[in-house]
Parts: C-alpha cells; structure tokens; sequence
C-alpha cells in the first residue's frame, strides 16, 4: 500500500508499554486492527519504589509494542486494550499515542492532522515522550536527573549505533556502538527541565553521552501523574 495513496489518512503511532508476559494479550487485541507495520521490543523498567504504584514500571522485563495505525483504528485498539490489561490498576501497563505528520515511501508525503483539521485543536498535548539515547550502562545516572527535574520512570531498551559518522558531525560528540534507549512518559510542562537536567548532568562530554528529543502524545492511559508533584 503505497503511502501516497493514503496520504488524506491520518496515521498515528500508538504504543503499549506492558509486562512480557501479557505481550501475548495485546497481540491477540491488535492483530485483526489495519496496520501499516508494526514492532516489538523488550526492555526494562526504571521507576522509583516511590511511584511504581502510578506508573508499574519496576525493575522488570518490558515489552514495547509500536504500531503504525489509522488514528480511527488506533482509538478503537485503545479501548480494547485497556479491557484486557486494566491500565487503571496500577502496574498494568501504559498506552499512549502520538501522530504522524509525515512518511517517504518514492517520496515524503504529508498526512492528515488532528492539529491541522479546520475547527479541531489537539485532542490532549498534556504529555510527551522524551526518547533519550546514551552509552550502554549509564541509565541509572540518566534517570536519577530525570527525577529530579520532575520525571516519575521510564523504559530502558538496548539499542547499536549506526550512522556514527553523521551523528558525530551533528552533536559534535563520539557515538558509542553499544547504546541504550530510554523512553520517559512525562508531564509536558516539565519537559524542558527534564532535558535540560540531562545535558547538563549526563550530556555530552560525559561518559553518558546522553541526547535527548520528545514528541507530544495524546489519549495517554495507564499513568496517574495527577498525585505527583512536578
């Protein structure tokens, strides 16, 4: 299915964050859903004894399930998957998705928005996904920042470097081969200070070599950060 034939959907990317064992339950939900392509990986979480009862993220094995779906499709899954695994109990998992503005399959094509519909805004940019890549073994110094400019936990997932050379240019930094990834679902007015703590506790010119970047998520399910205080 050619992406410029489709380029009046509009497409999000929807993500469900749960324990390994129930990757099987959300599997079962989202396989007669039309999706564009999909992607599993494992990873584990990182959130202080102090909020696993808001975010049941804890030192376990994670599965990280991503697809790429038609938003219409994508809110229906969400409903079917929060039956299954009750994100509203804590340490069940966490669903959030986020939209796609553009893809390239010949040629970059640009695809229907929420934001960019006449008469509509956004339907929830309360939060953000914050994707931090560093060195292999430095998570925990990550994270330890990341609390304390305001973030409640996260998913680490091992990563390889590739495109060194680009990279290097760009952030003017060595790139590591062995690298790990670090998703951290937060309140958006604490994004800025969550980034900033990184670079400058564990950015470049550390051993961590921590970059970070966020995009806005919406119909975020699973989290309670309402009883934090950020």
């Amino acid at each position: 299915m050619h992406l410029e034939q489709n380029k009046q959907l509009e497409l999000c990317l929807l993500c469900v964050i749960c324990d390994r064992d129930r990757l099987k339950v959300v599997e079962d939900v989202l396989k007669n859903r039309k999706m564009f392509f999909s992607t599993i990986t494992y990873g584990k979480g990182t959130a202080s004894s102090r909020i696993l009862n808001y975010l049941g993220l804890g030192e376990t094995e994670k599965a990280v399930f991503c697809c790429f779906i038609h938003r219409e499709e994508a809110e229906k899954a969400s409903v079917e998957v929060d039956k299954v695994l009750e994100l509203a109990k804590p340490g069940h998992g966490i669903l959030f998705m986020a939209g796609i503005d553009s893809g390239c399959y010949q040629k970059p094509v640009a695809f229907a928005t929420e934001e960019n519909k006449e008469g509509n805004t956004q339907m929830d940019a309360l939060h953000d996904l914050i994707i931090v890549v560093l060195n292999r073994g430095y998570c925990e110094d990550v994270m330890e920042s990341a609390r304390g400019a305001g973030a409640t936990g996260g998913t680490v997932m091992n990563a390889r470097g590739c495109g060194a050379a680009s990279l290097e240019k760009f952030f003017g930094m060595v790139i590591a081969p062995e690298k790990e990834l670090i998703w951290i679902v937060t309140k958006k007015s604490v994004t800025t200070d969550i980034m900033a703590a990184i670079a400058a506790n564990v950015g470049p010119g550390t051993d961590a070599s921590a970059v970070s970047f966020s995009l806005t998520v919406n119909n975020l399910q699973g989290i309670n950060l309402e009883g934090l205080a950020v």
